[in-house]
């Protein structure tokens, strides 16, 4: 069964590569608001720069509730884990830990054998995602709620994982690898350390010291104080209300709810003299980089410290520059828009590829725009593989394009200044982008997605669908296209996420189609039929269920 856990997805240019934002945060809400949210869905923008906090907001909690604001409560997600690694960093100050630790010294005696592979993980592997393992813990789906799925994970679930871990169960040992079991194993460990749960470790060491009077972990739905629950926002997926998360073994992982006042109250804390002393060295160790451009538990660039996170429901985005005393937060109570491909005006005229690059600094990505004489917008980046992402909203009025890209909350507005298109790229932060119009295909095109699709599938471009196991299962939906002498391909879950998973390989020879999606651990391989359908089996985890598409002219919907 597929399960779309977290998003997670497909970032165009990495967020360390921008500056923190200086624009006006209440129209930057609106904006976002606009081309990315439903009317249910909110925003909470803050930002700290030249020694004040502003703050924007647009939308709504809920669909009957009241305005978003700077007092909002929203779930953090993986933002949590900088709190997780400026715990670690308290503790190796206080002498109670150090970072080469052996995770073994402060599990149960008897949990590890002596010959345990994970006695050579450590505390400094956890926190910087190089221990090798797995993004999440083998026995996650036993019993659990996909729409809740860290809630029924238990202590003893995770013991019993880490007691029968193998040599094999390692995934890019030593190397950069993101770990939401790492650092949820990391929060566990510092309770064990402490002697105290991580709710109140989290609370005693930086929440009531810095003042931040709403945040709080939320491992059980009764641990909602009772006087907030009227400003806790309700999480959306697809425009959809979806339930709140809850995690237990694993919150230091991502069980932080907090909101953007307390959030730019935390960044200031950086470089704020009313930080205590022991505090602000345990916020200076975590931000050090130590392995990778990674801290503990932060990500370190040039531009200064940075964290994304998500849950079922909610987005949330966090950068803290130090040597400039700027931040920005962003907290959202929707994962993207209702899939949708909208367009509105007259595209003929634009029709065709587009080309350009995006410049910021040591990062340049060549970028080629497809636009259809319907409105439909492909944005494929070359230098990250090549996969197409399609706009949700195209929208071309006296002379202005702008393109919604909402799987990767981008957008691009643009002037149509004869056979360019000039404008910028918006995603968490703004860049110039000039596109370029090309004849012909880009021939950098063809060959970014010839390593990917192979074969001819011309034959079997437009739309497929079907039910995972049959009517009562998921509902997906296959896209093919054919692209000069090669194509594209994406999976889309619409009863999960409006956002299209990109197929990572496609071979298609003799009627016989295979195609891998790495993002999520899955394969399909399937025999073409004369009837216009494709029967097969789909492949994501130990046993196979049957998959017939069946193709469509337009893009179908769950009957």
């Amino acid at each position: 069964m597929m399960v779309h856990m977290k998003r997670f997805a497909l970032l165009l240019l990495s967020m360390s590569a921008f500056t923190i934002a200086k624009a006006d945060p209440a129209a930057d809400a609106t904006a976002h608001h606009r081309d990315f949210q439903t009317e249910a869905e909110g925003i909470t923008i803050a930002v700290v720069a030249d020694g004040a906090t502003t703050f924007g907001a647009a939308g709504r909690l809920r669909a009957d509730g009241a305005a978003v604001d700077a007092d909002t409560l929203f779930e953090i997600g993986s933002i949590t884990k900088v709190f997780t690694g400026i715990l670690l960093a308290d503790a190796v100050r206080r002498g109670d830990a150090t970072l080469e630790d052996s995770i073994a010294k402060y599990l149960p005696a008897d949990l590890l054998s002596a010959d345990s592979v994970l006695r050579e993980v450590t505390l400094l592997d956890l926190a910087t995602h190089t221990s090798g393992l797995p993004r999440l813990p083998g026995n996650l789906d036993e019993g659990a709620n996909p729409l809740d799925p860290y809630a029924q994970y238990s202590t003893e679930k995770l013991y019993a994982y880490l007691k029968g871990f193998q040599k094999g169960d390692f995934e890019s040992l030593g190397k950069m690898s993101y770990s939401n079991l790492g650092v949820g194993l990391l929060g566990h460990l510092l309770e064990r350390i402490s002697g105290k749960p991580y709710e109140t470790l989290a609370r005693e060491t930086i929440f009531a010291p810095m003042g931040m009077k709403d945040s709080f972990v939320m491992r059980r739905p009764e641990d909602l104080p009772a006087d907030r629950a009227a400003r806790y926002a309700t999480g959306h997926s697809g425009g959809k209300e979806v339930p709140h998360w809850h995690l237990d073994a694993l919150a230091g992982a991502g069980a932080i709810v907090s909101t953007a006042r307390d959030l730019a109250l935390f960044a200031e804390g950086h470089w704020s003299e009313k930080t205590p002393p022991e505090l602000r060295a345990a916020m200076d160790l975590a931000a050090k980089p130590q392995r990778n451009g990674v801290g503990l538990c932060w990500l370190v660039g040039e531009a200064g410290l940075s964290h994304d996170g998500g849950t079922g429901g909610f987005r949330s985005e966090l950068r803290v520059s130090h040597p400039d005393k700027t931040a920005t937060v962003r907290l959202m109570n929707g994962t993207g828009p209702v899939a949708s491909s909208e367009s509105v005006g007259d595209f003929t005229s634009l029709s065709g590829s587009w080309e350009g690059t995006l410049n910021a600094g040591k990062v340049k990505l060549r970028q080629v725009f497809r636009i259809s004489e319907s409105g439909r917008v492909v944005l494929h980046s070359l230098d990250q593989g090549g996969a197409g992402v399609p706009a949700d909203k195209a929208i071309l009025d006296n002379g202005t394009l702008r393109a919604v890209f909402g799987g990767i909350g981008g957008s691009f507005e643009a002037k149509v200044e004869g056979d360019s298109l000039v404008g910028v790229w918006k995603q968490g932060g703004e860049l110039p982008l000039t596109l370029v119009r090309t004849k012909v295909l880009p021939p950098s095109l063809e060959e970014a997605l010839a390593k990917r699709i192979t074969g001819d599938v011309s034959e079997l471009a437009g739309w497929w669908s079907g039910y995972l196991g049959g009517k009562s299962g998921l509902f997906v939906i296959l896209e093919i296209e054919s692209i000069g002498k090669t194509g594209d391909a994406r999976l889309y879950s619409p009863d999960q996420t409006p956002e299209p998973f990109p197929v990572t390989s496609l071979s298609y020879a003799d009627g016989q189609l295979k195609l891998g999606i790495t993002s999520i651990g899955a394969t399909f391989a399937a025999k073409s039929a004369p009837d216009a359908k494709l029967a097969g089996a789909w492949k994501q985890g130990p046993l196979p269920l049957p998959l017939t598409l069946t193709k469509s002219l337009d893009r179908p919907v769950r009957e």
